[in-house]
Parts: structure tokens; sequence; C-alpha cells
């Protein structure tokens, strides 16, 4: 089993976990069956069902364990004396990404060979499964298709739409085939030999230019093997960028996971790059694509630059104002804003804006977004009503809704919002710097002018004076509404509350009110709109991505709560039975939870959660702090952690590693920091080779640090080699968990330390 996989037995599951690249989508079951296919190329359901059975002398075998890895996933059967394993996965690189692949192998350990009946069906038409969470509509239901065979594969055009097809083969003989208008049943025939093991691998590739094209596309595409191999490769790769690890082995996961799964749901539409917060579909909706770069900035910059292209080229209505949502697929792009006159889309695409400028430092993308910035920040101003930001509507639900809680039914929150007010105050502030960076003073003066006024209204006018926190809002006829929620955290990560209303809102946050086993309730339980099922669970229950934001505000405070609200997130990933708390796949943020039986009562995998969560293992435990002038570190650890660290993370234009241990931070590249830094030349970690959890080499004209962590006990093997040392070093490391070691080399190999040798910065705070 590989490192990065979860194995459970079958019946511990209710569902099977997602997969995802560019161009396609899929959802599977927990016996490793796919339970539909979709395309971001057309937004089409390409196929609702694919099951495959295993039998032997007329017995079918039983499912009995299921692995989810990162590139595949796949279930063990037993019949008899004989074992069989059935693998999904997707290809992650090239130019056939619109296929699906399954392997089937059967162990037979007898003396004897044995004839295995593997049957592939297919049901072509979107389907509904038991449990389903989110059902296609009836045109992807009501499809029917017509069937050709050419050399052993079976072709499939949907009735009515001739561009959109379908090529089914396997490398095994067909011993029989039925089909109907809406799929085709395929059995093949598997010899077993004795005391050997017996292959058949099938693929499915998909295409909306035809019969001629999907099947040439079929047919120059890779062997199942070697798709495989190339999709693990990606994994790998992925893994090493931005190497996180800390002395919390659960944490180190959810961290692993968060990487997985932001590149699942990344896709490349028609009208651009994007992500969709539902899927499978090609809306992609504004907020949470700006929630989204924060972490994928980090990870996959490249992604980031074009999400923000699609919305800059189609995201923007007349006057500057961000839009609610783009339809991807649609040509053109279609766009929505509910009618809302300010949204909190608007704010945060600024900030997003200025963050990947921050991280990344390219000018030319800046030049590119900078007009979409300009004009959501003009007007931002130009809702200013008596000094506050005010939304007009008086509708209900996603109309009368204009913050992230915008899908409570017969809800509404306008009027002048706190969470709008401290995320447009915010987005000038960061604009405002922006503007420094492309000497645009008179601009930069005006934002931060604005800026200063909307904060000191917001701290003068939207303080409760029932509850002395802040008011969720003041509704469009006047009157303010008291409601303690989550939504207290926005003027804490916004920087507009001061330092002695952060801590009282963070005490609340993390009292028996809000703060549960997984996570921050979204209402507090004694209020009287509490309720922790309705609304889809935005009236009380837990919301990872509300957890998220109130860990990364407890970073200074308590970094023992950081680390508490990154444990409790990814706990429930990690259940012994995951069926007991419904839509849970091990490996998978949940969406969102009841907020007393701690059900998941959403999707299975949140598209959003998982680059929310790298932002906060960054910007939160790494403490990084990107700005146009450079980077500073500031790590957040609780007391009894010694060190963390990240190899290989690409920032400001180049690749990053750093260290913190003992107080002090490691930095391959220039940065600043509260306290002691070491700033190093170069990562020379390719000279190093170790079996422990995190290893690192840094490296300048005189010194070589070798720094060595882990998460688990253990006799840890470190072999260094030259040219960081004359000869080749084995070093063999007995480490307690938790536990770390700084091996300090000078230029010919000699490993003793020397006092004051090494180039020490100290930065002001």
């Amino acid at each position: 089993m590989p490192a990065f996989a979860y194995k459970y037995p079958v019946d511990k599951l209710l569902t099977g976990a997602a997969l995802g690249n560019l161009a396609t989508f899929l959802k599977l079951t927990p016996q490793s069956d796919l339970g539909s296919l979709w395309s971001a190329v057309d937004n089409q359901f390409y196929c609702g069902r694919w099951v495959t059975h295993m039998y032997v002398d007329g017995q079918r075998a039983s499912p009995q364990d299921t692995t989810h890895a990162d590139a595949y996933q796949e279930t063990s059967y037993a019949c008899g004396s004989l074992r069989g394993r059935k693998r999904i996965f997707l290809p992650m690189r090239g130019s056939h990404l619109q296929m699906v692949y399954v392997i089937v192998e059967v162990d037979n350990p007898t003396n004897e060979p044995h004839t295995v009946a593997v049957m592939c069906d297919l049901h072509y038409p979107a389907f509904v499964w038991p449990g389903t969470y989110k059902v296609p509509d009836h045109a992807q239901r009501d499809k029917r298709v017509s069937h050709s065979e050419m050399d052993g594969l079976i072709v499939s055009t949907t009735v009515g739409r001739p561009d959109e097809v379908r090529v089914f083969g396997g490398d095994a003989e067909p011993i029989s085939t039925y089909a109907s208008d809406r799929g085709f049943s395929r059995t093949y025939s598997l010899v077993a030999e004795p005391h050997g093991t017996s292959t058949v691998a099938f693929a499915l590739g998909i295409g909306n230019r035809g019969e001629a094209d999907a099947i040439m596309a079929y047919r120059s595409a890779p062997k199942a093997a070697q798709a495989l191999a190339e999709s693990q490769e990606y994994y790998e790769a992925l893994r090493r960028t931005g190497y996180i690890r800390t002395p919390d082995a659960l944490i180190n996961r959810a961290i692993d996971w968060s990487k997985i799964n932001t590149v699942r749901v990344q896709h490349r539409f028609p009208a651009g790059f994007g992500f969709t917060n539902d899927p499978s579909q090609d809306i992609v909706v504004i907020r949470d694509a700006a929630w989204f770069a924060l972490g994928s900035d980090y990870l996959t910059p490249e992604f980031s630059q074009r999400l923000f292209d699609l919305i800059a080229e189609h995201g923007i209505e007349p006057g500057g104002k961000v839009t609610e949502y783009i339809m991807a697929c649609t040509d053109p792009p279609f766009k929505s804003d509910y009618d809302l006159n300010i949204n909190d889309d608007t704010p945060l695409i600024v900030c997003a804006a200025f963050h990947h400028y921050a991280v990344t430092h390219d000018r030319a993308v800046l030049d590119r977004l900078w007009p979409m910035v300009k004009g959501a920040c003009d007007w931002i101003i130009s809702q200013m009503r008596g000094g506050l930001i005010i939304a007009h509507s008086q509708e209900a639900n996603v109309w009368g809704i204009s913050g992230w809680r915008n899908i409570i039914p017969q809800s509404q929150i306008s009027g002048a919002v706190t969470e709008i007010n401290v995320e447009c105050a915010r987005a000038l502030i960061l604009a405002s710097q922006l503007a420094r960076t492309l000497g645009l003073r008179e601009t930069q003066e005006r934002y931060r002018t604005s800026a200063d006024d909307l904060t000191l209204a917001i701290n003068q006018r939207l303080i409760s004076e029932k509850t002395g926190f802040y008011v969720l809002n003041v509704d469009p006829e006047g009157e303010p509404h008291h409601d303690l929620t989550g939504d207290q955290i926005f003027p804490v990560i916004f920087g507009v509350a001061d330092e002695e209303r952060k801590r009282k809102i963070l005490e609340l946050l993390y009292s028996p009110e809000f703060w549960t086993p997984f996570g921050v309730r979204t209402v507090g339980k004694h209020q009287q709109e509490y309720d922790p099922d309705h609304g889809l669970q935005l009236l009380g229950g837990i919301w990872p991505n509300l957890t998220a934001w109130v860990a990364y505000a407890s970073k200074s405070y308590s970094p023992r709560r950081l680390v508490s609200g990154m444990r409790n997130i990814w706990k429930i990933s990690e259940v012994d039975n995951p069926k007991a708390y419904q839509n849970v796949m091990p490996g998978l943020f949940p969406e969102r939870l009841s907020g007393e039986t701690f059900k998941s009562r959403g999707m299975a995998m949140s598209p959003w959660v998982p680059p929310t969560y790298l932002w906060l293992a960054y910007e939160g435990l790494l403490g990084f702090e990107p700005s146009p002038d450079g980077l500073r570190v500031n790590p957040h650890i609780p007391h009894d952690w010694r060190w963390v660290g990240v190899r290989n993370v690409p920032i400001m234009g180049t690749s990053m590693s750093c260290f913190y241990y003992r107080r002090t931070l490691y930095s391959s590249i220039p940065v600043a920091s509260r306290g002691d830094v070491v700033v190093l030349d170069e990562d020379v970690s390719r000279h190093i080779v170790s079996n422990a959890p995190f290893s690192v080499a840094l490296s300048d004209h005189e010194h070589t640090l070798v720094f060595v962590g882990t998460d688990e006990a253990g006799t840890y093997e470190l072999r260094i080699e030259p040219p960081l040392v004359e000869l080749a070093q084995t070093h063999a490391l007995t480490l307690n968990a938790g536990d770390a070691r700084l091996i300090r080399l000078r230029k010919g190999g000699r490993n003793k330390p020397r006092a004051g040798a090494l180039h020490r910065q100290t930065a002001a705070p």
C-alpha cells in the first residue's frame, strides 16, 4: 500500500473517493466502481455507472477492503481461494485526460488454473445512486445511446448529440455482450494461472468531437500501466512541491491530502481555467475562487494566475463590480450577480489578487490584473453610504445575502453587513499597497484614506450595544441584528478589530457555545436561530472553512489552538467507521457537518477546504507573511514542538526551503523575522538521502546544515554524499516522536559544530 493511502473495510464506507484532472471528474463507490463521469470540456455527464464484477465457477467475488491512494482507488475481492483487486484511476499528465482506466488483477495461490469471468456493466445516462448527494438533471438522466463495434471496441454515441462519444475496450477476450440504448454489459474471460497473477485492463475514453476523433484519441492513449505510472509520478512531484512537515503526524497527512485534493478540482473549461464549488458542474463561484487561490498560490501558482485571467475576462460587471459566478462552458460564458449591488466576491478577489502578487512577485500578472483590482475598489467606494458599505437588497436567499452564508433559505443578511464592510476595508488597504508598487501615488492615498475611514466607521457603528461584539448587520430598515455567529471572525482575520476585541471574539469562538471536537459551529448553540442541521448547516452546523479561519486568527495568541483547529478539521477524515458519519471518505475533507451529531451532510469532498488548509499550514503554522516588499516568516508552533519545516516551495520567482528549530529560522533565501534568522545560499538536499519523515540540507560557501525531523519515533538512516563531504557518510539517528537533529558541516566534511561560524541575521519586528 502506498504511503499516502487509507485502507478500510468496504462495509465501513458509504461512499467512494472523487478523482479529477483538468478535463474530467469522476465519483466512485466504496467498491471502486465508477459512480459518475463528467467532462469539463462541455459540462456533460458521459457515464452514470460502470460496475465491474468478477466470477469464478459461477460465484461472484465479494469486496473486502478499499484503499484510497493519491493516484487511484482500489478494492480487494475474495472468491473462494482466489483473491482479486480492482483499481480505477485517471491520467494526470499528457493530452489524453478524458480516459478512465480500470485494472483487474487476480491472484491464484492454488495448483490449478481457474477461469475468471470479468463483467463490465456500463450505464451511460447519469445515474442516481442510493444516498446520492447531488442528483443530475433530467437531461442527463434521459440520455440514450447507439452502439457500433470496431476491432473489439464498443463505440457509443448519444442519440441527438452525434459529437458526444464514448469508446470502451479491454485487453482480454470478450465472450458475451448485451447492449441497450442505455449502455451495455460485456463479459471477458481471464485465465488465472496456478501460483500466479493475471491481469486485464479496461479503458473508457470520451470526447465531444465525433466518433472518428474519439476512436483516434483512444487508440493513441497510453496503456493502463503506463498511464498509472505517469499519474503516480505526477502526484509524487506534487508531494515534493512545498513539502511541509511538522511533529504532528495527523496534520502532516492532512497537508499531503490537501495537495492531492486541490489539484483534483482544477479544470480547464472552454472559457478558461477554473474550479467549481460543487462538482460536477461548470459554475465558478468567485468568492470560493478567491479563497482557493490563497492555497493554490503556494502549490500551483500558474493555475491561480489562469483562474484570475478567467475572472478578469468574464466575471466583471459594468462599473467594476465582480460577479457572483461564471458558467464557464457556455458560449459566451454566462455570469450572474444575483442583482446585488455589493457582494463579498468583489473585495475578496482584490485580496486574492494582492496575495498572488505578494507570493509570486510576478509583475506581468499584476499589470494584467490591476484594471480588475482598480475597478473593484472604485465600485466599493461608490457603494459607501454614510461611511459604510450598504447592500440594498430586501430579497432572501442568494438574492438577499451578500456574504458567504448566502444559501440559507428564506433568510436575509443585507444592509450594513459587518462581513462585507471589513472585507472591503481590507481590500482597499491591500489595493493601496499594489498602487504603491505600480507607482500610482494618488490612487494609493485615495484607497488608503477610504480604508481608514471605513475601518473607523465599522468600529464606531457596527458594534452591538447588547453583546459588545460586532453586529451581524444593520438591515435596510435600520434594525441591528445582534446574533452571535461565526461571522465574528471576519473583523479579526481582515484586521479591523482592535487587540482587546480580537481576544474577546476568539474566546467566544473557542467556548463550548461554538467549539466542538470537529470544528466551529456557524451559529452559537444558545442563539435563538441555532439549528444544527437546517439551512445547509449554516445556522449551527460545522463548515471546516470557518474552523480554518478561526484557527488562522488564533496563530499569534495561541499556537496550541491553531494546531487544535487543524487537527479538528481532519479528524473526521480518519474516524474508525466513516459510514457512521454518513458521507465521509477517508482522505477527503467533508463539506459540512451537523452541529450536534457531526454527521456529514454535504459533499464527501469539499472543493475549497483543501487549498484553505494549505493556506492555514503556510501562513498559520509556518507563519509566512508575503508582501510586495518581500517575505517575513514567523512560525507559530506550540511550546512542546521543537521544529517545523518546508522544502521546495515556489515563492517570489524562486524555490525556497526553510526550517524552524530551537527558536531559530534557517532559510535558503533572505527573509525577515521577529527572531533569529540564519540565511544560507542554496538548498542542497539532492546530496542527502534519508528515510526520516523530513530532511533538508542548506549550504553556503563555508558551511552546510543538515536537518532531520520526525513525527514518529524510530532509528533513521541519513546518508550525506559528496560534494557536501569528501567521502560519503552514513549516520544512524535515533529520534523520539517530534524530535529533530541538526548536523553542521564545514566544507571538507567535518561535522563538528563551530560556534559563531554561521551568518546570523536578526530582523527587527
